[in-house]
């Protein structure tokens, strides 16, 4: 099994803690070779960009006991899944999250660019960016527009009887699918399915029921 078949078995597992165009991307964006050439783009993250996107993947996912996500290369997996199974618009929103974290660190740490932060600080400052993600995903959910289920066409909402062109999906917060690309990348690698999860790398019969035991790793895929 490869890793974009682990990648869609861990999407399955992980379903309630992934948005759905992130289910979308996994399941459409990356089916084949041949899709992913068609959607790929010139997305990239700029050097300093990468760095501090492999930082909040550690804080996210620190080194322990197991390996952190610097260990299991998020960093790298986030850009490629950016690049290869997320729209421009998808990616331009990222890239203005990154943005918006660094104005918000010069101006809460005293010119301090995110990097250049105290541990500390960088946890404050991703737990309001975490709750801005938040209140951005109500505000999108409250603002759908009713789709008319005969046409599949949009109904605008002042006037229901008016029908336009499909709206397109709302990009996802920014913090949000930093921290759901931080989990799938993690997950799916050699070093989090070996260490963080219960891994068998050669798998023996099929048993239906398994005694789970407390503090029980969750079985790899």
């Amino acid at each position: 099994m490869n890793r974009r078949d682990a990648m869609q078995r861990v999407a399955f597992l992980m379903g309630g803690a992934l948005s759905a165009p992130t289910m979308i991307a996994m399941l459409e964006g990356c089916k084949s070779n041949t899709a992913t050439e068609a959607t790929t783009s010139g997305f990239s993250l700029s050097p300093d960009y990468k760095n501090l996107v492999s930082e909040i993947a550690e804080i996210i996912i620190p080194k322990t006991s197991t390996p952190g996500a610097k260990d299991a290369g998020v960093g790298p997996f986030i850009e490629v899944m950016l690049k290869d199974c997320y729209t421009p618009a998808q990616q331009e929103h990222f890239t203005k999250g990154l943005d918006a974290l660094e104005e918000a660190s010069k101006k809460e740490n005293g010119g301090k660019k995110f990097l250049e932060s105290t541990p500390e600080q960088q946890v404050a400052l991703l737990k309001k960016f975490e709750q801005m993600a938040n209140d951005e995903a109500k505000q999108n959910e409250t603002s759908k527009k009713i789709v008319d289920n005969e046409t599949g066409l949009v109904k605008d909402p002042k006037d229901p009887k008016t029908l336009k062109t499909k709206t397109e999906v709302p990009p996802v917060p920014f913090f949000k699918l930093m921290k759901e690309l931080t989990l799938l990348g993690y997950f799916t690698s050699e070093a989090g399915a070996k260490n963080a999860l219960a891994y068998v790398e050669v798998p023996g019969r099929y048993d239906g029921c398994v005694k789970m035991t407390p503090g029980q790793k969750v079985w790899a895929l």
